[in-house]
């Protein structure tokens, strides 16, 4: 009865599947919180119909298989792995390198709470469709071949720990719509977005940086800006971005968590964010402060 089925999406927290699951060969979609597919280490590459495969977690013994095994999956579109090991990024990017269909890729590296592994991924045959990808995990330096992704359209980084500005090596990403820096992704003191940078990006957030002490805007940089979120960037130096007067489209600019003793802003502060027509702005204690409107 089940034979035909296309997508299989599992609602419960962690999900153990058998090996008879290889079995539905027309299942195109599988997705749920945490799939364990440790029954399908060996079994995994029959499933050939599969373009999406969503929060695999890869804790568990023969993942090796397991991620060798994905590399057969030639239609694969939208791929997401959790607890990936460190040692592992030498196979899995091989898989990936298969992937020449993959769209979306999210890939989580092993952690306990906040402490994060390695992410060691070499691509090297690009999968030149991919337009969304995520990386959870530690960066020892920024993937080289990010940049080369010209059809990616959204990038989101968390826990990378760098310490060299990433916006250098993406500045010049021609489709790039959306750039989420979060959670201890970058620990440098600045960001400076310099002029011609990001022509095309329409949503930025900066969240949790913890060093992060200035977020520089040249004139003719985000030139196409609707909406910037700043997330517990509570050290700041000015609570407002320097050059954000610049931003002549933003639409929408959300400032939650801001620094400790934030109670109000300057009137030349709001000045520059004057042009904007949504604001919401809370301190550290999730206080709203109320925007001096001239």
């Amino acid at each position: 009865m089940l034979r035909n089925l296309e997508t299989f999406n599992i609602e419960s927290t962690r999900a153990m599947l058998p090996k008879e699951i290889n079995k539905l060969g027309k299942l195109r979609h599988l997705s749920g919180m945490h799939l364990y597919l440790i029954e399908l280490e060996d079994g995994i590459e029959e499933m050939t119909s599969l373009q999406t495969l969503r929060n695999v977690d890869l804790h568990m013994e023969g993942a090796e298989k397991m991620i060798t095994g994905l590399g057969k999956l030639k239609q694969i579109r939208d791929l997401g792995l959790v607890n990936v090991r460190r040692k592992d990024g030498i196979i899995l990017s091989s898989s990936i390198n298969e992937m020449q269909h993959l769209e979306r890729l999210v890939v989580v590296s092993r952690h306990e709470e906040r402490s994060y592994e390695v992410i060691d991924l070499n691509l090297i045959s690009l999968p030149t469709k991919l337009r969304k990808l995520t990386l959870s995990g530690i960066l020892q330096k920024f993937p080289e071949w990010i940049p080369k992704l010209q059809n990616l359209v959204q990038l989101t980084l968390c826990y990378s720990r760098l310490t060299e500005d990433p916006l250098k090596s993406l500045k010049s990403m021609q489709h790039l719509l959306f750039l989420s820096i979060k959670k201890s992704a970058f620990e440098g003191l600045c960001l400076h977005f310099e002029d011609g940078w990001f022509q095309k990006l329409k949503e930025l957030h900066v969240e949790y940086s913890d060093e992060l002490r200035d977020i520089i805007i040249d004139k003719g940089a985000l030139s196409s800006l609707k909406k910037l979120g700043l997330h517990g960037v509570h050290r700041l130096t000015n609570n407002i971005p320097t050059g954000i007067q610049h931003l002549e489209k933003l639409e929408v600019l959300g400032i939650y968590f801001a620094s400790y003793e934030l109670q109000n802003i300057s009137t030349e502060d709001w000045n520059s964010i004057q042009h904007v027509p949504l604001v919401d702005f809370f301190n550290w204690y999730g206080v709203r402060i109320l925007i001096p409107r001239s």
